[in-house]
């Protein structure tokens, strides 16, 4: 018989994160939210008015990537990763995607 083969589906959105959720990070290990990053400053404070009517504060931040200037919007920076998850599900509750990304 064939091996089953891979359905490349994107993952099930879920509240909290893998199998290690209930496992703090370690205490200097902080994580940000990351809901876009826009070429324009407009769209990024426009995702970031969707957020603030979602209840959740955030805020743009401008970097350089290769030369060209995007627009970041971040939330956080959150200490523990129940408090990450806890605003994960608020952002997906809204209807919201957002990324988590270590603090540098």
């Amino acid at each position: 018989s064939a091996p089953a083969k891979p359905v490349n589906q994107p993952p099930a959105p879920a509240a909290a994160p893998p199998a290690t959720a209930s496992a703090e990070p370690p205490a200097n290990v902080r994580y940000l939210l990351q809901a876009g990053a826009f070429s324009a400053q407009n769209e990024a404070e426009g995702t970031k008015a969707r957020l603030a009517l979602a209840g959740v504060a955030a805020r743009v931040e401008p970097a350089q990537i290769n030369g060209t200037t995007v627009y970041r919007v971040r939330m956080g920076p959150y200490n523990t990763a129940s408090e990450l998850a806890a605003a994960k599900a608020k952002l997906e509750a809204a209807g919201l995607q957002a990324m988590a990304i270590k603090a540098q």
